[in-house]
């Protein structure tokens, strides 16, 4: 189970081996002292000091409720600084209200212009808050990072209606970590967007084990940059620049590794003595199914990873040790003769991404191969991983997890054995702890894994099961986890507790079924109509189907087709006019067709409901089309001026965005009455966005006035997040919203673009949802990965006991309450 990811990327900021320059630690002797090094932005009150824990914090007050107007507050400070080697600048914060949620800005002065980056803090503790140098913008033109002249810190305001508030503040400093993360051009960041993905789940992964890294963007890349660096990871970088590589050769032989993914330069194949191979793709799914390692060398490497890959890049030892330490193996355990991991004395080599997949042997297989390159890490490592033993669930210390055992498992017989076997843990632990004393850090860490693997296998078994719950999955796939043996995947979500799939079965313009309304998709060609096998697959194994559209969005839609909407007018602009391939909702046309490809669903299958998905525009820069010009002053009666900047910011915004929600509203409202009346019974949801009333006003998604004229029988909101505090605020402003009259089943991230939870994290956030009684849950995503690690771990806790979907017995309430009548 993989550590409590959002939680300890706070906690192992202290770890480290690298590289420290405090720039402030904000311990004056008075408060006047304070005043004269920094200094008020308008508004802000005077600094004072105060003495805490033995030592001086600076208290910056932000008077929030007796002066509305300010939008923030804050201080500079005057400098000289060069602060071009730090890759990370953290901040210790301790808000003095309870209910803090407040983003906090740095600022470093150069020049005429600003580099500026944020992070949020929360509730009453103290709080070491990380800004990435890969993070920060530009505003207006800085003169470059060696001429750094003032340092300014900002605490934003969070409501018009919260108190005035004091925050404690000590530690600012810069750090030169040993790890770097290799990342493009950040311009690139939509076009290179598989290439970020993989470094935050690199990073997320490294960070959770105590080693912390610094991302170097390819424009910034010097040899001066990684002079002070160890080892360069390139998480998936498929256009590294001539440049790049021959700064990276330079480095490998100055003795720094190269840890490479999915491709290999060939100008850097010489000097790590790795030559890369052939494209490899199995024939069938679990194909690639696991990694089996050895290597006597390295030490901590597991002995086999779980990852569902669907293809690699092979490659080849050549020189400087490199041999093949890892080999793929499929479902079976049938090795397949492809290596998955080549370790050379100048680097590494791995023949695919780094997936999100079996999270705590990917991360064990992360920490073995820096504490490879750079053995100093393994102290920070153990106290990192020490430190986490106490993290499980929702829990952040040990003590508050045996509380909780204790005060909610029944019988009082199960509470007594599952408090006995949790104080029994701590043998490991105290183990860990002295081996650590002793200076053997790397032999400690098997102790302390151990301990929390117990922990987390003792919370998944003392966990409830009730027997009224929507226990939902969405898959984007359309084929499932297994193409062509929908059986497989509803049997074992069946077995396992859940009660409802929620397939992506059609797009904006494709469908995965013999649709007469939208182009057939390849997958339709291969395996057939999969809303058909998918439905008899789930009637077999109980389960409720309900068909996700993509709506709008046509980016997997066949080129001809997306053709023919381009030259008709019938695609999206944005405010720059620029071409967006996205449907413009406000053409009657389109609008047609996503009516009617929606109710061909609704029309051929006995499905348990329709689901909605990008069920909006793509931002608020979008569509300002010269169709949609006519339409909304055709619409409104309102002649547009300057077209489109009165709409967009000027005088007609809020009548323009008024005019957006209502294309979008009008599409759920269509679409729900005539399916009602097509089959009566059948459910109508939406994947929607988590923030209102933002995404109104940004992608025009008006979700609560749908629950309020009875469009929708539940939502469910993307809560996609590795906090579980913000996880609850988020469903408590989303519940406040919908004032009870439809059930929300939240999203929980286990594995998407944003999160990787772990099996207990995932039970933890279920956890919430049943707190907040939302009537159930949703878990993002459907897939290998999550199939074999959340799914199990799930059959044995949460879902132990079958439950019926909330829907189904609202359903029947109000039956019952209409006979009484």
């Amino acid at each position: 189970m993989l550590h409590q990811l959002s939680y300890l990327l706070l906690l192992t900021a202290g770890f480290s081996t690298d590289t420290d320059n405090v720039l402030d630690q904000f311990d004056f002797k008075s408060s006047s002292e304070a005043r004269e090094k920094w200094k008020e932005l308008k508004g802000t009150l005077p600094l004072a000091m105060q003495k805490v824990d033995d030592r001086n914090v600076l208290l910056l007050t932000a008077p929030f409720s007796s002066n509305r107007e300010i939008p923030r507050a804050g201080i500079d400070k005057r400098v000289k600084l060069n602060l071009t080697s730090p890759g990370v600048f953290t901040l210790d914060v301790k808000p003095e209200s309870p209910n803090s949620n407040h983003k906090v800005s740095l600022y470093f002065k150069s020049g005429t212009g600003w580099y500026s980056a944020a992070a949020q803090v929360k509730g009453q503790r103290w709080q070491t808050l990380r800004f990435a140098k890969n993070d920060f913008r530009k505003e207006d033109s800085p003169s470059g990072w060696d001429k750094v002249e003032t340092i300014r810190l900002v605490v934003w305001r969070d409501s018009f209606t919260e108190p005035d508030t004091r925050f404690q503040i000590r530690n600012l400093k810069a750090t030169t970590n040993q790890i770097v993360i290799l990342v493009p051009d950040l311009k690139l960041q939509n076009k290179e967007k598989n290439t970020f993905v993989a470094a935050d789940r690199i990073e997320k992964f490294l960070q959770t084990s105590g080693i912390q890294c610094d991302r170097v963007s390819e424009p910034e890349l010097t040899s001066q940059a990684l002079n002070k660096r160890s080892v360069v990871i390139l998480p998936f970088n498929p256009n590294v620049s001539a440049k790049s590589c021959r700064i990276l050769n330079q480095f490998m032989v100055r003795g720094g590794k190269v840890f490479l993914n999915f491709n290999i330069p060939p100008a850097l194949e010489k000097n790590l003595g790795i030559k890369k191979g052939t494209y490899f793709k199995p024939d069938r799914p679990g194909g690639l199914a696991s990694i089996r390692l050895k290597d006597s060398k390295i030490q901590g490497l597991p002995a086999e990873v779980k990852q569902a890959s669907w293809n690699l890049i092979t490659a080849i030892p050549t020189g400087h040790g490199a041999r093949i330490v890892g080999e793929w193996v499929d479902e079976t355990g049938k090795k397949t003769g492809k290596p998955a991991l080549i370790v050379s004395n100048r680097g590494a080599y791995f023949s695919h991404l780094i997936l999100g997949d079996d999270p705590v042997k990917k991360q064990a297989l992360l920490t073995a191969i820096m504490g490879h390159f750079h053995p100093q890490l393994w102290n920070s490592i153990a106290e990192a991983t020490i430190e986490q033993a106490g993290h499980v669930g929702p829990f952040d210390n040990f003590t508050d997890l045996r509380q909780h055992i204790v005060s909610t498992v029944t019988p009082l017989k199960s509470r007594e054995l599952a408090a006995r076997d949790l104080d029994q843990t701590t043998v490991s632990l105290n183990q860990a702890k002295r081996l650590l004393k002793q200076n053997q850090a790397f032999k400690s860490i098997p102790f302390a894994r151990v301990c929390r693997e117990k922990r987390v296998k003792i919370y998944l078994l003392t966990r409830s099961s009730p027997q009224r719950e929507a226990r939902a999955f969405w898959d984007h796939s359309p084929t499932g986890p297994y193409p062509g043996d929908w059986n497989r995947t509803c049997k074992e979500l069946s077995d396992a507790g859940f009660n409802m799939i929620i397939p992506n079965m059609l797009w904006g313009g494709l469908a995965h079924y013999p649709s007469d309304v939208l182009p057939r998709s390849q997958t339709y060609e291969k395996y057939g109509d999969q809303i058909e096998q998918c439905l008899k697959a789930a009637r077999q194994h109980g389960l409720e189907v309900h068909v996700w559209k993509v709506n709008h969005n046509l980016s997997t839609a066949p080129k001809s087709f997306l053709k023919k909407l381009r030259e008709a007018g019938r695609t999206q602009v944005s405010v720059k006019g620029e071409p967006s391939d996205w449907l413009n909702p406000a053409h009657p046309e389109n609008f047609q067709l996503e009516v009617d490809s929606m109710l061909e669903v609704v029309k051929k299958y006995p499905v348990d409901g329709i689901h909605f998905d990008y069920i909006r525009y793509p931002n608020d820069r979008h569509c300002y089309s010269n169709y949609s010009r006519q339409k909304f002053e055709a619409d409104t009666g309102i002649k547009v001026q300057n077209w489109p900047n009165d709409c967009y910011d000027g005088k007609l915004k809020s009548k323009y965005r008024d005019w957006r929600a209502a294309q979008i509203t009008r599409l759920v409202e269509t679409v729900q009455h005539e399916a009602r009346k097509l089959r009566p019974g059948i459910k109508i949801s939406a994947a929607v966005f988590r923030e209102y009333p933002d995404c109104r006003e940004w992608v025009a998604q008006d979700w609560p006035l749908w629950a309020k004229r009875g469009y929708l029988d539940f939502i469910c909101p993307m809560d996609y997040t590795d906090n579980d505090t913000q996880f609850r605020i988020w469903i408590e402003d989303q519940q406040k919203h919908l004032a009870g009259r439809i059930p929300i089943y939240p999203g929980i991230g286990a594995l998407s673009t944003r999160t990787t939870l772990s099996s207990d994290r995932v039970l933890g956030q279920i956890g919430v949802t049943r707190q907040l009684k939302t009537g159930g849950f949703t878990v993002f995503s459907l897939n290998p990965q999550t199939l074999s690690s959340i799914v199990p771990d799930f059959k044995l806790s949460a879902g132990k006991v079958k439950a019926t979907p909330t829907h189904q017995l609202r359903k029947q309430a109000i039956k019952n309450r209409q006979i009484r009548k």
